[in-house]
């Protein structure tokens, strides 16, 4: 069986058994089903439920918290047959959350400032790590002989504690004295120390059931889901196996491109799931299962950044696997296949990086580590994907080791703002010869307070009283379309096509190429929106929007349109998309030593609520592509087809066509 670091493709099943279901464990689970999704699907591991959120183990456990009805030891079964047919096992496991357990011990429940339970958040510096967590992975292991584990509920679960111990453990740890003033809003004293002090008891208690797990049993492998990834954006501070995430469910693409990106920084084996189903139709509750194109393109998203892939499908509430939608997985399993040779643990080729700040995140509202104002990042993903640049996400610890060596460095919109070690690094990267983008508000702000080189002129972003965002001079029976107070701006390329945008600021800087203007509507004056300005031997660019966020909420053309005015004369990349029909994203890769350039349709209906399935995406056609090379290359060969392209080589560039690209295809270059 391969090792997690060695898999590429794995399915994963789990329904958080409860006794309320009223199901016999195995009623319904077959042995040749086991065999049939072994064999048909291939996959190099699976991943199957023993105890999810509501805290029951659906094997039959010893430690009081089984399941009360079984039919036979399924967990025995899915063990057995897997390992007969050399597939890898890992067990889905939840881990911080847990309501049973905590329905049986209050004291162990996170207490909020109020003195009510979060309730289905145990305390990690609590017992339950010892109580529960390591016993019942230890008798897992020990009578199963699985593989691995894939702690669910964990980081994205904790809160912080209010409890007087954990109080009186504060103020002790950090020799401070809060005289009875709970820090609980951001306006009390040591709120922020207090968040990142508790953020510091999660990273204690992973390290801890990690390194315990791994003396006992040392080929055990581990991984806490979403640690060290967008939600967790920091340094790996824990010995995990892998990284691994299961992406929302809702615009699963979007969500894959960003957190691809953010796990592939971290340099350690890394996997993403997409759900296979959609847990809403419109605004009503209900699971429907995607199309298996669109779960094509999900997992494209991830394995083009050289990632594994792995396909969530639920069970039935008495452990049998719905084997109707698991059928579907042949289609993507050999859709995956063909191209594992071409990804597979293949590294970004730095070109363009996007900052995900741990410092910035940090200060953001909700719990501890969670996707709070994710959108400003993962809109900016999308929108830097849209236009074609070959991106990375990287947080300060990997800017610090490797800020020289981009071409343009990307500042999204910041909640709070950035160390000041950060602001001169980046600065520093400008005055050297970088390329920095910064783009906000309060990021514009930012570096230009920092730098004197340019200024920030505030627009309101509300409606003035009485004004209306939009008034036809009467009632046309459509009635208001807007009930929100941000005032719209208009903004322009060529003063003839406008598009809006919101709470916005003019970058004032004379000496400065204009991308975009700004103004009320689209007579008023117009003011500089989006410029460059020399910096030293480099540049900055500042766009004064918040365009990232807003690209995610309702995407305009023109917001496209804008990015590429601004960073396109701002380098060469290694790959331009010169002309298409659709939209195309281009990930540039190094397998081995090896380019492979990683073409993705990124058309579809993945981020639009009102289509829960959809069996149509437009393919990308009539591609012309030009790729930077030293040399002539020997071959261009359109994978996993194996057809080779014809080219022309000039001025440094091979020029080539693609007639069309479905899903996702690899340019191998044979140089």
């Amino acid at each position: 069986m391969k090792s997690r670091k060695d898999s590429f493709f794995g399915l994963h099943f789990d329904f958080h058994g409860h006794p309320k279901y009223g199901e016999t464990q195995g009623a319904t689970l077959r042995e040749e089903d086991i065999r049939e999704i072994c064999r048909a699907v291939k996959p190099d591991f699976i991943q199957i439920d023993c105890k999810g959120h509501p805290g029951w183990a659906s094997y039959p456990s010893e430690l009081g918290n089984a399941l009360p009805d079984f039919a036979f030891d399924t967990l025995a079964l899915w063990r057995r047959v897997t390992k007969e047919e050399g597939v890898a096992l890992y067990m889905h496991y939840s881990g911080v959350y847990d309501n049973k357990y905590l329905t049986e011990h209050p004291e162990e429940n996170i207490m909020r400032a109020d003195g009510t339970y979060a309730f289905n958040a145990v305390r990690p510096n609590g017992k339950y790590v010892d109580d529960l967590l390591i016993p019942q992975i230890s008798e897992i292991t020990e009578k199963y002989g699985v593989d691995g584990f894939w702690i669910d509920g964990d980081c994205w679960k904790p809160e912080a504690d209010f409890r007087p111990e954990s109080i009186a453990a504060f103020e002790r740890e950090y020799g401070v004295d809060l005289g009875g003033r709970l820090p609980a809003t951001p306006d009390d004293p040591y709120y922020y120390e207090y968040r990142n002090y508790h953020r510091e008891l999660f990273r204690r208690y992973l390290r801890y059931y990690v390194d315990t797990l791994h003396e006992k049993y040392p080929e055990l492998q581990i991984c806490s889901n979403w640690s060290f990834s967008d939600h967790m954006p920091e340094k790996v501070c824990a010995n995990v196996d892998f990284l691994s995430g299961d992406l929302n469910p809702t615009n699963s693409f979007n969500s894959a491109r960003y957190a691809a990106r953010a796990l592939a920084q971290q340099d350690m084996p890394w996997d993403l799931m997409s759900w296979n189903f959609r847990i809403k139709v419109g605004n009503v509750s209900g699971v429907v299962a995607k199309h298996p194109r669109q779960v094509m393109q999900e997992a494209a998203a991830v394995i083009a950044t050289g990632g594994a892939y792995q396909n969530y499908i639920t069970q039935y509430k008495d452990g049998s696997p719905r084997m109707h939608e698991v059928r579907d997985m042949a289609e993507l399993s050999e859709f995956l296949r063909a191209r594992q040779p071409y990804c597979f643990r293949g590294k970004l080729i730095h070109q363009a990086a996007l900052l995900l700040s741990s410092y910035d995140r940090s200060f953001e509202e909700g719990r501890l580590y969670n996707r709070t104002g994710y959108e400003k990042i993962m809109g900016m993903t999308a929108l830097l994907c849209d236009i074609g640049q070959s991106l990375e996400i990287i947080c300060e610890h990997t800017l610090k080791k490797l800020w020289s060596e981009y071409e343009m460095i990307v500042v999204p919109e910041l909640f709070y703002g950035l160390e000041r070690e950060t602001v001169e690094l980046l600065l520093s990267y400008a005055k050297g010869g970088g390329k920095l983008v910064v783009v906000g508000n309060k990021t514009c702000r930012i570096f230009a307070e920092a730098s004197g080189a340019f200024g920030v002129v505030e627009r309101s972003a509300f409606l003035a009283e009485g004004e209306k965002p939009y008034d036809n001079g009467g009632d046309n029976g459509h009635g208001n379309i807007s009930v929100t107070p941000n005032k719209p701006y208009c903004f322009t390329l060529d003063g003839r096509a406008f598009g809006i945008i919101y709470a916005p600021c003019e970058i004032a800087a004379g000496d400065a190429k204009v991308a975009a203007m700004l103004s009320d509507d689209d007579r008023s004056e117009q003011k500089p929106l989006a410029v460059t300005l020399p910096y030293g031997e480099g540049s900055i660019s500042a766009i004064g929007a918040y365009i990232g966020s807003q690209y995610l909420g309702c995407t305009q053309y023109l917001q496209r349109e804008l990015m590429k005015a601004v960073v396109a004369p701002l380098y060469e990349p290694m790959v331009r998309i010169e002309s298409q029909l659709g939209r195309l994203e281009i990930v540039c890769l190094d397998l081995k030593g090896k380019k492979m350039i990683q073409l993705i349709n990124a058309a579809g209906s993945h981020a639009n609520d009102l289509c829960a399935t959809d069996d149509l995406i437009p393919p990308a056609l009539d591609i012309e592509l030009s790729i930077a090379l030293s040399n002539a290359p020997r071959a261009v060969i359109l994978q996993p087809e194996g057809r080779e392209l014809s080219f022309e080589y000039r001025d440094g560039r091979a020029y080539l066509e693609v007639e069309r690209v479905d899903i996702h295809s690899v340019l191998e270059i044979v140089e």
